[in-house]
């Protein structure tokens, strides 16, 4: 299991002159220019993570679906930390997702953290992961600090354990569980949908 991130990922001096003429706003990150750069972002920090999430620390898709370019601090919140090397790390869609946009910082700042110490949840790049969460039969989380328990209740990281036990019981499905599963389809949000889906297909190879 990666810790933290030991090397971010270093600009070169071109896509940091692509980075100064494209960009003004957050919202300019989805700017196609950006696109060589991110799958560079991501090639890198594959390595420096072992591949994992930097919450969850599930392995990472290599589908282009199947990983985001996660911004520690909200790239809506402070815009202007949306190429902060320090701010990006790799995350599951999903955790990408349940944490959204909300505030990771403890106090406001001006310059970027050199250190972990002002963010409410584990920090990819500061903060050691055994320190705050221990991952049980890999997928029970124990949050071991308040950066722990914060890092779960983002991520609702407790939403892991729920998809194991299903996993779990697919081996010996019964027609009355298949028909439950089946029936959680119509209420699921998209994420669980998947999870769902293959969980039932399994089932029935």
């Amino acid at each position: 299991m990666s810790n933290k991130i030991p090397i971010p990922y270093s600009f070169t001096a071109g896509e940091s002159t692509i980075i100064a003429n494209n960009f003004s706003t957050h919202s300019d990150w989805t700017k196609a220019v950006f696109n060589s750069i991110k799958e560079n972002i991501v090639a890198h920090l594959r390595t420096q993570q072992n591949n994992t999430c930097c919450y969850c620390k599930y392995q990472l898709g290599f589908d282009i679906k199947q990983v985001d370019i996660e911004h520690i601090i909200p790239k809506s919140e402070y815009e202007k930390f949306t190429f902060e090397n320090r701010n990006l790390a790799l995350s599951c869609p999903a955790c990408n997702t349940k944490k959204s946009t909300k505030p990771v910082l403890n106090n406001p700042i001006v310059n970027y953290p050199t250190n972990g110490t002002n963010f409410k949840i584990i920090h990819a790049h500061y903060d050691d992961y055994i320190n705050h969460i221990d991952i049980i039969n890999n997928c029970v989380f124990v949050a071991k600090s308040k950066k722990g328990s914060e890092t779960i209740t983002f991520c609702e990281l407790f939403r892991l354990s729920t998809v194991e036990q299903r996993a779990k019981a697919q081996q010996t499905l019964s027609p009355s569980l298949l028909h439950q599963l089946v029936g959680e389809l119509k209420t699921a949000d998209a994420q669980d949908k998947k999870e769902l889906i293959d969980i039932i297909k399994d089932a029935i190879r």
